[in-house]
């Protein structure tokens, strides 16, 4: 962030009565789509973009340096499946809330999404105030993480 301010997870926050401001991570492959949703959400009180990555192995790097409240994930990246990414984010220790942001908003996607553990799916059409809105919902409802079967206990 600018100026090297650290912001407090929206949680803490909330509790030491101190303004909440909800770190946004992006992952999409398309650049205007990253660049546009950062210039966006410089303008929100209450967001925060703490950057964007193209990819998975992008995702995961910033991830772990950025600590974000909310991922928006696009749906369909080059070779990789936003569903299982969604899935892998769930069982990081401080699970991100993930809104899935996509061409396709169909019931079946928004059921599968759901069922993968984002809190929200949000179509690319939509007007920005509805992405917006869906992020303050996810990132003061961040999802606890869950445990991955495919880990030791």
């Amino acid at each position: 962030m600018p100026g090297g301010e650290k912001t407090l997870p929206p949680a803490v926050a909330q509790r030491a009565n101190l303004p909440i401001v909800i770190r946004v991570l992006i992952v999409d492959d398309h650049p205007v789509v990253r660049a546009g949703l950062e210039a966006i959400l410089r303008t929100e009180p209450g967001l925060a973009p703490v950057g964007s990555a193209q990819d998975g192995p992008g995702l995961w790097q910033l991830l772990r340096r950025t600590r974000p409240d909310v991922v928006v994930l696009d749906r369909n990246l080059v070779q990789e499946d936003g569903l299982e990414i969604c899935r892998a984010l769930r069982t990081e220790p401080a699970a991100p809330a993930v809104v899935m942001y996509t061409v396709d908003p169909s019931d079946d996607l928004r059921e599968r999404a759901l069922e993968a553990g984002a809190a929200q799916v949000v179509d690319k059409g939509a007007d920005p105030g509805i992405l917006l809105d869906a992020l303050r919902v996810a990132g003061r409802r961040r999802a606890p993480a869950i445990e991955d079967p495919n880990q030791p206990a």
